[in-house]
Order: C-alpha cells, then sequence, then structure tokens
C-alpha cells in the first residue's frame, strides 16, 4: 500500500526527491491531488505534488530525506 511522504509545491521538487530515494532502491509514485481523487490545488503557478513510497519503505525513506535535509 502507498504511502504519502512529501507534499511538494512544484514537480520539478518532487522529481528530484523520486530520483534520490530511487537511487536508495525505493520505489515511488508522484501525483497531482486531481489524479488521486482529493481536488485540484495551486499555490501560486505550481500545482502541488504528493509523493508516495510503499508502506514497508517509508521508514527508510523518511530516514533518507531527514539526513538530505540536514546535509
Amino acid at each position: 500500500m502507498w504511502k504519502e511522504i512529501k507534499s511538494y509545491v512544484n514537480d520539478f521538487e518532487a522529481q528530484m526527491i523520486k530520483q534520490l530515494l530511487e537511487s536508495e532502491g525505493i520505489t515511488v509514485l508522484i501525483r497531482s491531488p486531481r489524479e488521486i481523487g482529493v481536488g485540484r490545488e495551486f499555490f501560486g503557478n505550481g500545482t502541488i505534488m504528493n509523493v508516495y513510497v510503499d508502506e514497508k519503505d517509508y521508514n527508510k525513506a523518511i530516514d533518507i530525506l531527514n539526513n538530505k535535509e540536514a546535509e
């Protein structure tokens, strides 16, 4: 089952996170809210993108993102 790990203002940032996590062997799914039936949200000119990982990889993904933000 997919679990949301982050929401991003723009697709570029979401794609960067996807590449980082996939380089660590984690499968990532990126969806905009309208694609998952939650409605469409806007912030300025960017659509909010939600980043999901498999539940089994959630803690590992959180650790990777926390370590990256600490750099």
